[in-house]
């Protein structure tokens, strides 16, 4: 089995969308489709996840029929240091492809060799290998962070924040509809602070479950381990 690295190049792709993710504005990753643009977005809003690398390696090997040929696994994705004060969680590397469930299917007789190869080099250098589709993919929580990605750079009044902080300190956790009755009195009120909360909860400064659909039920609470003052879109 022959190891070589290759950049990948990005070029039109008959029947999907390619291009390059601007993943936490620290670095440009680039897919061929937009089942691999939506994992990196799940690996973007993913805290544990420290590094992303695009077609990390390609993998020369001996098939069934004795010729030379390759596979290139879609992602290499590494993880911060696990904190000691939590439980210990498994941080090995992830090797990551990418299928739609249906070449998945109709391609498997082809596929599954290469898989093997992958799961094999990944098991050789203590890393893990996984294939995703839209099953693993395109979840109720991949639409949250679609919809909260809307959020993130929203411009606010401290004082509106501050509200929000101050009463979720005082309760510990809430429904974002007890928030919204105990800090407005109008309709025009609520939507305002309603967009403060999506904003608060899109930068992680607020939490919740992100596996179910977010609406006003969606229980809320402080998250302890990021600083609260910014002055980052403030008016």
């Amino acid at each position: 089995m022959k190891i070589s690295m290759k950049k990948r190049k990005i070029g039109y792709t008959y029947g999907s969308v390619s291009g390059h993710f601007a993943f936490r504005k620290q670095k440009s990753i680039a897919f061929e489709s937009t089942l691999e643009r939506d994992m990196i977005t799940l690996l973007e809003f993913n805290d544990s996840v420290s590094n992303v690398i695009e077609q990390p390696v390609t993998i020369e090997y001996i098939n069934h029929n004795n010729r030379v040929v390759t596979y290139t696994p879609d992602f290499l994705v590494h993880f911060n240091e696990p904190n000691a004060s939590l439980i210990k969680l498994d941080r090995k590397p992830l090797l990551i492809e990418v299928k739609p469930r249906d070449k998945l299917i109709s391609d498997w007789d082809k596929l599954k060799a290469k898989f093997k190869i992958g799961i094999k080099y990944a098991k050789d250098n203590d890393m893990i290998f996984k294939i995703y589709d839209e099953s693993r993919i395109r979840t109720p929580y991949l639409k949250n962070i679609l919809f909260l990605k809307r959020y993130q750079k929203l411009t606010y009044k401290i004082e509106d924040t501050d509200m929000i902080l101050s009463l979720l300190n005082s309760v510990g956790s809430s429904s974002i509809e007890y928030i919204l009755e105990y800090l407005t009195t109008n309709k025009d009120q609520k939507g305002l602070l309603l967009s403060v909360i999506w904003y608060l909860i899109a930068n992680k400064k607020i939490l919740c479950k992100l596996d179910k659909a977010l609406n006003t039920q969606t229980n809320i609470w402080i998250n302890d381990n990021i600083e609260m003052s910014s002055n980052s879109g403030q008016e």
